[in-house]
């Protein structure tokens, strides 16, 4: 799908606004995960895969879309962004209160692991940068096989969080047995 330089924009747009709108408006209290599915029943949302962190204990699924209800059950893929593959830079964006709390002890050289049907995919964090909620450009497509996670910030913060922490991982080339 070949798509202009102005959908591309378009859709990232939308995405990023979704993740302001439903990730941006983190609250400081946590939210029983637990408690959360059970009262939302079962999700209708698609499972894309399993996120993991090693250094930071973190496993958890990850659910197609960045709405309040999806990110109150899992991790969400942002749409509009790649899936994990060849090329592209794949958008994931999770709660600082829930999901994606451990990310305030991320450095860069941790290992993320994507596990999807296609797969299980392996990056390295090479970089972690603060933005404004409106910095777009986070979700670009890229050449490289990427995967940049969003969350509120800072983690501390008491309401709305003024900042996103943004981590850029690059995909770890398989080598071959």
């Amino acid at each position: 799908m070949n798509l202009s330089l102005r959908t591309k924009i378009n859709i990232l747009s939308a995405a990023m606004i979704a993740v302001l709108l439903f990730a941006g408006s983190c609250s400081a209290r946590l939210i029983d995960q637990s408690r959360a599915a059970s009262v939302n029943g079962p999700s209708k949302t698609t499972t894309v895969g399993m996120i993991e962190i090693p250094a930071l204990g973190l496993a958890t699924k990850v659910l197609e879309g960045s709405d309040a209800s999806t990110l109150r059950l899992a991790v969400g893929h942002i749409p509009g962004t790649a899936l994990p593959g060849p090329s592209g830079n794949v958008g994931l964006a999770g709660h600082r209160t829930t999901f994606f709390r451990s990310l305030r002890r991320i450095k860069v050289g941790d290992e993320i692991r994507f596990s999807t049907a296609a797969g299980a995919f392996k990056y390295r964090v090479v970089s972690l940068h603060v933005v404004l909620p409106n910095a777009i450009e986070v979700l670009n497509a890229t050449q490289l096989p990427t995967l940049t996670l969003v969350t509120c910030y800072p983690f501390d913060f008491i309401g709305t969080a003024p900042q996103r922490l943004i981590v850029h991982a690059e995909m770890v080339p398989t080598s071959p047995n």
